[in-house]
């Protein structure tokens, strides 16, 4: 049974809720707790943490939703690549290959009918 299209539309305004309101979340909790002093590692840490939460917003507010899924992916599966590079097994963060693959979901998907970037 094919879903109709009013499902679908709102299949895909739930799922960028989701994602774009938990990057927010997540961003937001890194950049709270940045406090010390200033290294590579922080500066890095914090830009993640602003890119995060910039693609976010756009995935909130449904502007540019097929890049900003796309980089929010990349933003998100990098450190969990690195971490397979290094030896981690596939399976050694789930929640950060959750992450990614629901990125990815939102930048096939698109925006849908109610978002503001249409």
């Amino acid at each position: 049974m094919a879903a109709s299209k009013t499902r679908t539309d709102w299949a895909l305004f739930l799922l960028r809720l989701a994602v774009g309101g938990m990057a927010v979340v997540q961003a937001f909790a890194v950049l709270r707790g940045a406090h010390g002093a200033v290294t590579f590692a922080h500066v890095s840490t914090w830009g993640l943490a602003l890119g995060e939460l910039v693609c976010g917003t756009l995935l909130l507010l449904g502007l540019w939703v097929p890049l900003a899924g796309a980089l929010l992916a990349a933003l998100l599966g990098w450190p969990l690549i690195h971490g397979w590079l290094h030896g981690a097994g596939p399976l050694a963060n789930v929640t950060g290959l959750f992450r990614l693959l629901v990125g990815l979901a939102c930048a096939i998907g698109g925006g849908g009918k109610w978002a503001l970037g249409r």
